[in-house]
Formats: C-alpha cells, structure tokens, sequence
C-alpha cells in the first residue's frame, strides 16, 4: 500500500474540510484489487437477493455486511492514511478508555455495489447541518475503474456545510472519475448520488461508513459477526467493529457504554449471555 506524507495527508484533510471529499489515488496495489475483485464475484454469484431491496435498485449489484464475508475486507479499513483522516475527523477526544491514536469511532456499515441506474442526491448522515463537526464519513475503494458513463459518483461541492437537504434538480454536479485501488473519502453530509451506468458494464466499489462511536450502527455488526473471523482480528479492528461501545445490559452490568481493550471478550456470543 503506497505510503503518504503529513503534508499530503493535510491537504487531504483541507479538501474534506472545503469540498467535502478527496480522492486519494493509488492506494492498493493491483493484487489486492483483484484478490478482492474476485472474492465479490464469487459471493454475489452465491446470493443474489436480499429481502427489502428498494425497486429503485433492482439494475444494482449489492453485497451486504462485507466484515462477515472475509477478513480481507476488515484488514483494508486499517489502511493508515485513511485511519489516520478518519481518525482527526471523528475520534472523540473524550474517549479515556482507548489510546488517543488509535480509532475509536466505528464502522456503522459496509457493502459493495456496482451501479446501474441513477441514484438521486442524497446525504447519509441523515440529518444536515452547518459548521465543521463531523458524525459520519464514507469511505469508497474502487475495485472497478469509475466515470460519468458507467454509473460513477456525482457530488455538489461545499454542500456539506449548507446544513440543507438535498435539491435534487440541480444538474450543474461534479462526476468523480476514480482508477482500480483509489479511495475516495468524503463527509456523509455531501450531497452526492450517481450517474446512471449507460454502457451497463460492472463497476464494483467496497463503501464504508463510518461513524462516531455513540451513534447507533445500521447492521447489527457486533450480534452477527463470524467468530471465526473475530478471533483473528486485532484488538483495535474490534474496537472498530463496535465491541467496545456496546451498550451494557442494564446497571449492573456497568454504567459506561464506553470501555477499553481489556473488557474484550473471547468469543462474540459472550458479549451477549
């Protein structure tokens, strides 16, 4: 994985500071890209259907709960000068229970998808707002080359500090064009949706997003986790899996929904007797 300087991961920073996004390029050496180009085509060939599936998604390509797949998928969210961005935009500093450079805001969801039709505007915060704090990013590793043709990401530039919903009629939006092994990472207030995928070739992307640790994951990532890929991840991948911001059973369990690398458990089901 290419390495970067302060000064490089600064202007990265500025840039989601600004626009609301960066692309970093180059990121993931050609072998890992298809290492894991590959292993997406094997599962969605094994499940093709999810209950729920909006209609507006039905000419999209989905894998859902990406860390229950495969360990490889886990290890790519440690790359360093995505957690080192990550970890200047949504670490608490509050946080006592865990070293201050290490993450301890956490992933809230992850999929891949390859487009196909439109995707209008939208944010995934949730709910907007102005200023410079930060609760919710994304993080896209493109597997497949990106652009206006086949379905690439459209953002507007700055919206993340209108504190607005989206105006889904603007058409004057900026087309993200992104190679095999880039990242882009943005501030989940952006406006940004997609184009449609007109030459209807595969265009898969892994997207992650993460949050602040107090805020609620949309997958129950710490119930259904794998033990088998638990038990080979590092404390600090836990950590940011969730299992260190679980909310305790009730008062006599503990009283802080904040803990520390020594209450990790051995197994996930002890989490949850």
């Amino acid at each position: 994985m290419r390495k970067f300087t302060s000064s490089q991961l600064s202007q990265h920073i500025r840039n989601i500071d600004i626009y609301g996004y960066t692309v970093i390029e180059n990121c993931l050496d050609s072998k890992l890209i298809n290492t894991l180009h590959e292993r997406l085509e094997e599962l969605y060939d094994q499940d093709k259907l999810y209950s729920g599936k909006p209609e507006r998604d039905k000419f999209d390509k989905y894998i859902y709960n990406l860390q229950n797949k495969d360990k490889d998928f886990i290890d790519i969210l440690s790359y360093e000068p995505l957690e080192r961005i990550l970890i200047s935009k949504l670490n608490d500093e509050f946080y006592r229970y865990l070293p201050k450079d290490k993450p301890n805001y956490i992933l809230s969801y992850y999929n891949a998808r390859s487009s196909g039709e439109k995707l209008d505007l939208h944010i995934d915060s949730h709910v907007p707002s102005p200023g410079n704090y930060t609760w919710a990013m994304q993080a896209v590793f493109v597997i497949e080359e990106m652009g206006r043709a086949n379905g690439g990401t459209v953002v507007v530039p700055g919206s993340h500090l209108s504190g607005k919903y989206t105006d889904r009629s603007l058409e004057n939006l900026v087309h993200l064009e992104a190679k095999p092994g880039d990242i882009i990472i943005w501030d989940s207030r952006l406006w940004h949706g997609t184009s449609e995928n007109k030459i209807k070739k595969s265009r898969w992307a892994l997207i992650a997003t993460f949050t602040r640790w107090w805020i609620k994951q949309s997958m129950d990532i710490t119930r259904s986790l794998p033990n088998n890929i638990y038990n080979q991840l590092s404390d600090k991948q836990k950590a940011l899996l969730g299992y260190c911001s679980i909310p305790p059973f009730d008062e006599n369990e503990r009283i802080n929904t904040k803990t520390s690398y020594e209450s990790l458990k051995a197994n996930v089901e002890d989490y949850f007797k």
